[in-house]
């Protein structure tokens, strides 16, 4: 069997590890700064106990997903469209959060210390890795679900994997520094342009099923048909294009519409987002001022 390079399991496993990566790095970093150098232990006992109840959701999760295949349209759908909001509000948070998640994070390591907090720091790391990898789960389940080969997305999923691990070990004792910002950019791009695909694929799970109404409506009618020259099943261009950007030869017009709607719908949250941390921004200014003005 020939194995094919799955790039958005490598994107995904890239990203996320990288994320769980910093977080720990940047924890056990200020432990050490702190002079808590014992508390490093309780660092990786949360990371390893993370990443063993990981794999095991992991295992569960493709356990109980192999239990309903008479309702395999019906969870593939809604997998896709689940892992597409995880992926997006990920994608928004670290976004708008990612500048002062640090010194936040420094904030609850030093509360977790001077209050002595039994298993703080384990509960800390534990979550952080247990997070990112059921995130990592329901992204890839999406992206199994678009008929890829499972095969493919492990191996192409442990790479990112490694190759996450490798950038972390230049970070953290490399003398050379990595543009983190210009990387999240990047996988950023792709990682919203895969996520409109599988939101995509995921209506058209649910409209095989009649949700939609039948092939005489408009919505299920095909909008154009390129398979004739870039067949997105049994061309090599072609099933690339379908894994990471959600390309179809004969797309419906609901899958066009869900398409491009999401990327309406992902600059609406962006804005609202920007909005909102625009006005808990002023709301924190305006009450400082008004405490200070009472002080004085």
């Amino acid at each position: 069997m020939r194995l094919m390079f799955n790039v958005a399991s490598f994107l995904i496993t890239l990203r996320e590890t990288i994320e769980a990566v910093l977080i720990i790095g940047i924890v056990l970093t200020y432990v050490i700064k702190v002079k808590q150098d014992g508390l490093k232990r309780d660092i990786w006992i949360g990371t390893a106990l993370g990443i063993v109840l990981s794999i095991g959701f992991g295992i569960l999760f493709i356990f109980v997903l192999g239990s309903f295949e008479e309702h395999e349209n019906i969870i593939e759908g809604f997998s896709m469209i689940l892992a597409t909001i995880l992926m997006t509000l990920m994608i928004i948070w670290m976004s708008e959060t990612g500048r002062d998640y640090q010194k936040n994070l420094e904030s609850k390591i030093d509360v977790t210390i001077k209050n002595e907090q039994l298993f703080g720091l384990i509960a800390l790391a534990f979550i952080t890795v247990l997070r990112e990898g059921i995130e990592t789960v329901i992204f890839l389940t999406g992206v199994e679900a678009v008929n890829e080969v499972p095969i493919d997305i492990l191996w192409s999923g442990l790479t990112g994997i490694l190759v996450a691990l490798i950038i972390a070990l230049i970070l953290f004792f490399g003398s050379k520094k990595i543009n983190l910002k210009f990387l999240f950019s990047v996988t950023s791009v792709f990682l919203i342009l895969f996520a409109a695909g599988m939101l995509s694929h995921g209506f058209h799970e649910l409209q095989e099923l009649g949700w939609f109404g039948n092939e005489t409506q408009f919505l299920q009618t095909i909008a154009w048909d390129t398979s004739s020259f870039l067949a997105d099943k049994t061309t090599e261009l072609g099933k690339f294009l379908r894994t990471l950007f959600g390309y179809q030869d004969k797309p419906i017009w609901l899958e066009i519409i869900s398409y491009f709607g999401y990327f309406q719908s992902l600059v609406g949250l962006f804005f609202l987002v920007k909005i909102l941390k625009k006005n808990q921004t002023k709301h924190k200014v305006e009450t400082t001022a008004l405490l200070e003005t009472e002080v004085s």
